[in-house]
């Protein structure tokens, strides 16, 4: 961690005129090569990366294959994010009764993670499907429905931002092992104790999904249904890690943190995307969220 004024880490995150969440191609100053662990000795690599100064907003998309509604309600997720200019991230989480995979039949693909089932056993979700934005209570519930998501993520991308994020990733093909380096900063004085999630999603995954709505696919059986955003992994557990020694932010310090990880080989590599989110321990609340593919090329 560095101690730094508040001026100068801007000066540093738009020191190239980059705005927040372009892409910065190589060479990449913020990145050195005593990053490189000492045993990955492979010389390939790809790097991208990304900055998170402005407000973003996380919305987690409790859904099923078996669940007939869930994919109209997915696309329109999908759309909204791309109307706002991907400042929605989106992380589908395949949980629950709707979720479960046959042991023969068209639902054969085991859609879920371990961590996924622990968040909606912990959090009580009760259908499907459900959403969780920026995990808020929104008419006193943390578990917002469908038709209240639009409102709820317009609410959120108006606050102000609270802390930035700077992700970078060095992906490593021979290997299939990607260096994900984070920088994370309060821009205001935060209360509280607060933690990191590191998380890879995919893209383009193509399985059965049921569903009931003919204007937007094939029923009741869409069987080359793509799903998107799905939950892969946590990659530092299902509810993260403390920012810093005792979970405090103040304001004007970068907090680094860096994982190695190694992807699974089923996953199409250039589909993923590593998202990262800060929250508040004791109220839940994510004040922020930012997500970065991987460059395999």
């Amino acid at each position: 961690m560095k101690r730094i004024t508040y001026l100068f880490i801007l000066s540093i995150l738009f020191g190239a005129v980059w705005m927040a969440c372009d892409k910065i191609d190589e060479p990449l100053t913020l990145i050195g090569e005593e990053d490189i662990p000492q045993n990955i000795d492979d010389t390939v690599f790809f790097v991208d990366s990304t900055i998170v100064l402005h407000k973003q907003v996380l919305l987690e998309d409790y859904t099923g294959h078996k669940c007939v509604n869930c994919p109209e309600w997915a696309i329109f997720a999908h759309d909204l994010a791309e109307e706002l200019n991907h400042n929605l991230v989106i992380i589908g989480i395949h949980a629950g009764y709707y979720a479960i995979a046959d042991p023969t039949g068209d639902y054969t693909a085991d859609l879920t993670t371990p961590s996924g089932e622990e968040l909606y056993t912990d959090f009580l979700i009760f259908a499907n499907p459900i959403g969780m934005i920026n995990r808020i209570e929104y008419n006193g519930n943390m578990q917002i429905l469908p038709d209240n998501w639009e409102t709820v993520v317009n609410d959120q991308l108006a606050l102000d931002p609270v802390a930035g994020l700077t992700l970078r990733n060095k992906y490593f093909p021979n290997l299939n092992t990607v260096i994900i380096n984070i920088d994370a900063v309060a821009m205001s004085d935060l209360a509280g104790k607060y933690k990191m999630c590191v998380s890879i999603t995919e893209n383009h995954v193509v399985s059965p999904q049921k569903n009931n709505n003919p204007d937007i696919g094939p029923t009741p059986d869409w069987f080359d249904y793509e799903h998107m955003s799905l939950l892969r992994d946590d990659i530092n557990t299902t509810y993260g890690t403390y920012i810093s020694a005792t979970g405090e932010m103040i304001t004007g310090e970068i907090y680094n943190k860096e994982f190695i990880y190694q992807l699974d080989e089923s996953w199409v590599t250039e589909n993923c995307n590593i998202v990262v989110y800060l929250y508040n321990e004791e109220t839940w609340e994510v004040v922020q969220v930012a997500e970065l593919g991987i460059k395999t090329e």
